[in-house]
């Protein structure tokens, strides 16, 4: 493809001297040029979890285990319920077991090996994972050794790419009355939370809208994800205190960087983190009024 950045793998994976103010051109040139150290921590699940502690700001996940030297599981110490991954790469290899006396709803559970697109997180239960593909221990165990020993993807996201040591990662897997919580993203620039980005469905029927820090929707023209029926604000979702204390937290957490999502789950009236991210979708254009903003804001200028 002409024009691709070195490392990049995608078609936007390019520069755009018309859009050098956008959002996704700035992630671009971070890509390129930022060496802080600092990204490699935060992209790395086991090594931001100090960084978070460090803060004492918001809450962490329990850790059940934690290896660099073998993918071998201790299964018999392992709850019903936990989450499975490395801690460079997740999308790739993380199981979430489901092996509890009910299975956990939201989750669309159907026999279709073949579907094309499958969601990169396997749900397994009994045994299979939710399109009724079978995961004996053995085969997660050889699917994390694999994607330890695999070359990151997207060698142009610096900060993913270099992260070491590599390991595999069980922690708790969060439930909010009793299914999965949806995904709360705080976009932080220069320390200062710019916008809230809101997911649900993401087992289901994906949708995401975004929001400004008073909790009122912010409209978008051409976005990429459906909006679904997500509301007006969030004041239904969230109260005031819950909305403000997401917004100090991602702050805080933040505060070190010039740009990076911050991600928490809601679980009953606590704020669990989840991971950072610093280069969202891998640089893909979002909507237009998401580049113009998200652009303004990490060039220090007002929303």
């Amino acid at each position: 493809m002409d024009g691709l950045l070195p490392g990049g793998t995608q078609p936007h994976h390019k520069l755009d001297p018309t859009r050098a103010h956008h959002y996704s051109q700035l992630q671009l040139k971070r890509c390129l040029h930022d060496r802080n150290p600092l990204l490699i921590t935060m992209e790395d699940k086991y090594a931001s979890r100090a960084l978070v502690a460090s803060k004492d700001m918001g809450h962490l996940t329990d850790l059940y285990h934690w290896s660099t030297e073998t993918t071998r599981l201790p299964w018999a110490d392992l709850p019903e319920r936990c989450v499975i991954k490395t801690n460079h790469w997740s999308g790739e290899a993380l199981f979430i077991m489901d092996n509890g006396k009910t299975p956990l709803p939201g989750v669309n559970r159907q026999f279709r090996p073949w579907a094309r697109q499958k969601n990169g997180y396997r749900i397994i239960r009994k045994g299979r994972d939710q399109y009724g593909i079978p995961w004996p221990k053995w085969r997660i165990e050889r699917n994390l050794r694999r994607c330890l020993n695999k070359t990151y993807p997207v060698q142009l996201e610096w900060g993913a790419a270099n992260i070491q040591p590599r390991g595999i990662m069980v922690e708790q897997l969060l439930l909010h009355e009793g299914a999965l919580p949806n995904d709360w993203k705080v976009h932080v620039f220069h320390g200062k939370a710019g916008f809230i980005q809101y997911d649900t469905g993401r087992f289901d029927q994906h949708c995401q809208a975004i929001y400004d820090l008073s909790g009122k929707r912010i409209e978008q023209t051409d976005s990429p994800w459906s909006r679904g029926d997500l509301p007006e604000t969030l004041h239904g979702l969230l109260t005031d205190e819950q909305r403000e204390r997401l917004i100090k937290t991602a702050e805080q957490l933040a505060e070190d960087i010039d740009y990076t999502r911050a991600d928490f789950f809601l679980v009953g009236d606590e704020w669990y983190f989840g991971e950072f991210t610093n280069y969202h979708n891998s640089c893909q254009p979002q909507s237009t009024e998401w580049e113009e903003l998200g652009g303004r804001l990490w060039m220090g200028e007002s929303a």
